[in-house]
């Protein structure tokens, strides 16, 4: 028996304990983190080829037997869309036979490898998530955005807002690290942002004026940079010049319960069509400072969220999300604002939807049958989930025993498409075997916001009194009313940023739904499942929407991989990328112009 003691000095270098003490303290008093205490606290955490195994192995069950993507995402992307096709299974697999070489010096470099394998199918809804890393935030303190000005200059990259030095405000960014500053961030949307399948949406979301959870991504990450500072060559009016700018790091939450104690992330509540992962406060407050304006230059407030443009010719709702949480709320909100637009005598209407986080099916649904009443069948995209042998059963005792809970496999939490009428039997639920997905279904308008729907007046707009507007930046719920809007009530839709001259999506990822591993397995009757190791949590799109044909009630592609992009196009300048109220001013033009 040969026993080899370590000197104190070399186990206190692999002690994440003692490697993370400056982080600890720092995260209990709400202080800034250096750079190099950050890189040494997350490499110190021992790479494990067991750990990695068992993750690996329970993010490949989940996948092959869940992921509603499987096969498109290894298809060639359509038309419009920048992303590279990927066989999701193998790539796990040639990540687990790198576990036995040694290639991982740490656990942050296999839990970053794992995350950017998953980050390839560019899918917002589908991420493995570890809860100690994600809740360092890192923060440049200042923003940029890009403004496009002439044919010529095509789009230029300008400092949005320098919070330690607002003289900078305005200057252009010629440089980035000694590339060009177009090229650095176009490389940083396309290599590193994985939340939507356009290029051009990925580009709005790496700068300002994007708010919210997946926004201003290039200076305001959740991922450990490269480098401990970033220069930026600036070109002012009065000079030019190099500013270096080092990360301001912040550890939001209690570090040791997320890092150094083996807790469960695994969540306890299943979330219907939302984009949103742990959205920490300091993140979200600096996402969101730079995008509060209440006093906008050419708009009339009438009630929170709500404007008047044109001399109150033009109503403007602005909408941020179709809350999951709150839903009830949401819709009355919503109720109650553009009624008060319509009382007001607002002849047209313009939805701002940029920004928008997603939510609830119900609340998409609420609001299309809000602006457009019909009785006919379908009022929503069709979906379908993946049937495996194991769900059969379930599926089968839930149709038997009349389970009035929502179930991700109860047929009776649906209805069946096209006509809108429940299941006659867990037959029709299923479907043919032949398929791995089952048979078309309908989600469902919630009893209290049919209440809602019937209580509330009808509207005087018609399709072509309503203009929407996005920075692409509209997701899941969101995705599902525009398109929905735009497909079957043919209300036209501007799209505002993005690359000169190329087509952008007005809305991205409409997925289907997404939820947890352990919610998902537990509700399919999976006697394999297994457990994720402590600390992650995976995140996955179990649901997958159809666009469909009305005069056939034909199915005609799945809506995330289908290019649909605006009829109209704005870019940023340095107005209306602080002041919305510019962009409304010209979405108004183009309502009147088409009357």
């Amino acid at each position: 028996l040969v026993a080899i003691i370590l000197p104190s000095s070399e186990s206190k270098k692999i002690d994440p304990k003692f490697q993370c003490k400056k982080v600890s303290k720092a995260s209990g008093k709400n202080e800034l983190i250096e750079y190099n205490d950050a890189k040494k606290c997350i490499e110190s955490f021992p790479f494990d080829a067991k750990f990695a195994k068992d993750t690996i192995d329970a993010v490949s069950h989940f996948m092959s037997n869940y992921y509603v993507f499987l096969d498109l995402a290894n298809e060639e992307p359509p038309k419009g869309f920048t992303y590279q096709r990927v066989n999701i299974i193998n790539e796990l697999k040639l990540l687990r036979k790198k576990t036995d070489k040694k290639t991982f010096k740490s656990n942050y470099d296999f839990t970053t490898a794992l995350q950017n394998t998953i980050f390839k199918l560019k899918d917002g809804h589908t991420r493995i998530i570890n809860t100690c890393y994600r809740n360092f935030v890192y923060d440049q303190n200042l923003t940029l955005y890009s403004v496009v000005t002439t044919d010529k200059e095509k789009n230029k990259t300008q400092v949005f807002d320098d919070k330690l030095d607002p003289s900078n405000n305005d200057c252009e960014v010629t440089e980035i690290d000694g590339k060009p500053a177009l090229q650095a961030i176009i490389e940083f949307a396309n290599n590193s942002i994985s939340y939507s399948k356009d290029l051009g949406v990925r580009f709005n979301m790496a700068l300002a004026p994007s708010s919210g959870f997946f926004s201003q991504q290039f200076t305001l990450r959740n991922e450990f940079p490269e480098t401990p500072s970033i220069t930026y060559n600036l070109k002012c009016p009065k000079k030019s010049f190099k500013l270096k700018r080092e990360w301001a790091i912040v550890y939001d939450g209690a570090f040791d319960n997320f890092c150094l104690r083996n807790t469960s992330t695994s969540s306890s509540n299943g979330t219907k069509l939302t984009s949103r992962d742990k959205t920490t406060k300091s993140t979200s407050a600096s996402r969101n400072k730079n995008n509060k304006n209440s006093q906008f230059k050419h708009a009339k407030n009438v009630t929170k969220d709500f404007y008047l443009v044109n001399n109150g010719a033009v109503g403007v709702a602005v909408i941020t999300e179709e809350s999951t949480k709150e839903s009830e709320k949401s819709i009355h909100a919503l109720a109650d604002g553009l009624d008060q637009l319509n009382k007001l005598g607002a002849k047209k209407l313009i939805l701002d939807m940029s920004n928008n986080l997603g939510g609830d099916v119900s609340v998409v649904i609420f609001t299309i049958l809000l602006l457009f009443r019909s009785q006919q069948q379908p009022n929503i995209f069709p979906t379908s989930i993946n049937i495996n042998n194991f769900t059969i059963p379930v599926i089968e005792k839930d149709f038997k025993t009349h389970s009035d809970h929502f179930d991700f496999y109860n047929p009776y939490s649906y209805l069946s498409f096209p006509s809108g009428e429940p299941f006659k039997n867990a037959s029709e639920f299923i479907g043919l075997r032949k398929n791995l997905t089952s048979s078309l279904h309908l989600d469902v308008l919630t009893p209290n916001a049919e209440k809602l729907l019937n209580s509330t007046s009808s509207f005087r707009w018609t399709s072509e009194d309503i203009i929407i507007i996005t920075n692409g930046f509209c997701i899941s719920a969101c995705a599902l009313i525009t398109l929905f809007l735009s497909e079957f009530h043919n209300v036209k839709t501007i799209s505002v940023g993005g690359f000169l001259d190329i087509p952008m999506s007005f809305s991205t990822f409409p997925g289907g739904l997404v939820t947890s591993e352990n919610l998902i397995a537990d509700s399919a009757g999976d006697t394999k499942f297994i457990d994720l190791p402590n600390g992650n949590l995976l995140l996955l799109t179990v649901r997958e929407a159809y666009d469909f044909d009305k005069k056939s009630n034909i199915t005609t592609g799945v809506l995330e991989y289908l290019f649909k992009p605006a009829d109209h196009r704005f870019y940023y300048n340095e107005s209306n990328a602080r002041d919305p109220s510019f962009l409304w001013v010209d979405a108004a033009n183009i309502l009147n112009k088409n009357n």
